[in-house]
């Protein structure tokens, strides 16, 4: 109907005419297309709204299945530092506690529980992390993976190339099984011979040598991930307006 009269008043040389119908042309251009971005804007922060609602339980799960090895894995490494300064005779102590006999049992230990973020791979295989509009979240998931990329490939690499020093040396740490009662679970318990350690260089070596790995590992690949987790979890508690109460 419009572009039937458009043409008649250019036939008619009715420029006025013309000029009236060109511009409702384009009126309805706009129009049309700005209500199309505005359903656009609309559907993307209702999506945006769906994805931090599901993402929150995502990193509460992530955070509940690896909390306990986390702190075995973080407080191992303390423990493995006390024993070798122990085994090395850097500090005049002449004994060896269970805690510093566990972390050398255990100084071959890398596996930790990393599960994925569900909410984050859909978002991301569908190309539409643009619709977080927070930069600093946006930023911190995609580090995130890159996160759990590298811890993944540390365990893979330091737990092939760890020492397992009870295969390496059994007669110098010797372990049976117990059941712990409070944890509910079957573990080890190490018996070190402090004195045979230190006359055995192949032992000590081997040991200076999961010490520097389990460091690396735990510098450059458990606790920046930890860290990351815990930045998101951060700012999805702020956008969400979620407290959590403080551990007593």
């Amino acid at each position: 109907m419009i572009l039937r009269r458009l043409t008649n008043a250019i036939r008619r040389r009715d420029w006025f005419t013309v000029v009236i119908e060109t511009l409702i042309v384009v009126l309805g251009v706009f129009l049309g297309l700005q209500v199309n971005n505005w359903n656009v804007v609309r559907g993307n922060r209702v999506a945006e709204a769906d994805f931090m609602e599901r993402l929150h339980p995502d990193i509460v799960r992530v955070e509940q299945s690896s909390e306990r090895v986390r702190a075995r894995r973080v407080s191992v490494v303390d423990d493995l530092r006390s024993a070798t300064e122990v085994i090395f005779d850097v500090v005049e102590r002449d004994r060896l506690t269970q805690a510093d006999c566990m972390a050398i049992a255990t100084s071959h230990y890398y596996n930790i529980n990393v599960l994925s973020l569900p909410s984050v791979t859909e978002l991301t295989n569908a190309g539409r992390l643009s619709i977080i509009r927070d930069p600093a979240l946006r930023a911190a998931l995609v580090d995130y993976e890159q996160r759990v990329e590298a811890l993944l490939a540390y365990i893979e690499k330091d737990h092939a190339l760890a020492n397992n020093l009870l295969m390496l040396r059994p007669e110098l740490v010797k372990v049976q099984p117990v059941f712990d009662a409070e944890l509910g679970e079957m573990q080890t318990r190490p018996d070190c011979d402090l004195e045979a350690m230190r006359e055995d260089r192949a032992f000590l070596n081997a040991v200076a040598e999961n010490l520097d790995a389990y460091d690396a590992y735990l510098r450059d690949g458990l606790l920046p991930w930890d860290a990351q987790l815990a930045e998101i979890h951060r700012l999805i508690d702020t956008a969400l307006e979620i407290t959590h109460e403080a551990a007593q």
